[in-house]
């Protein structure tokens, strides 16, 4: 009787090993320590959030359009005198933001210099502060849209009955103020 308890005693421990092995570790988990067996020396390191965006410069202007127009009807758009009009010029080409002198335009179209905003909303443009990129100055009557900044709105008046400014603005983008 004591040999058929030891056969037993031997068998088991033979199933109990085999068991024990085939279930203990697999091939995924014998690179991976227990996490009992690590200790972590690693410091978390604070994550800061990301910077604010810079705000848009403060505007010299803040103008309302009036109504848009095409090119050909402008000038009939421009003596109601009730503010500038924005005359959209097709795709790729900026918006034309006009308004005679003798109605408002004088008194602040050629007043912007580089770098100054302006606060644009209403029809026809993109509501939203614009900086001033291009100043340039062309004969009444013989400019052409070819002849316009390369910009996002283009400010038009005339500034002497032979001259009018054209002033390039591009609405503010913040990813690009530095």
């Amino acid at each position: 009787m004591k040999r058929a308890v030891v056969v037993l005693i031997g068998v088991a421990t033979v199933i109990l090993a085999v068991v024990l092995a085939s279930s203990s570790s697999t091939p995924e988990d014998a690179s991976e320590p227990a996490a009992s067996d690590t200790k972590s020396t690693e410091v978390a390191k604070p994550t800061l959030p990301p910077p604010s965006p810079p705000p848009p410069p403060k505007a010299k202007f803040d103008r309302t359009i009036y109504a848009t127009s095409t090119l050909e009807r402008s000038e009939l758009m421009l003596d109601f005198c009730r503010g500038p009009i924005a005359i959209g010029l097709g795709d790729g080409r900026p918006v034309l933001v006009a308004e005679h002198d003798f109605c408002g335009g004088s008194a602040w179209i050629p007043k912007l210099e580089i770098g100054q905003a302006v606060k644009l909303r209403g029809d026809g443009v993109k509501r939203g502060t614009y900086v001033v990129t291009a100043i340039e100055h062309e004969v009444r009557g013989k400019a052409e849209v070819r002849d316009l900044p390369p910009t996002d709105v283009v400010l038009q008046t005339c500034v002497t009955p032979e001259r009018m400014v054209l002033v390039g603005v591009n609405l503010f983008d913040p990813t690009l103020a530095s």
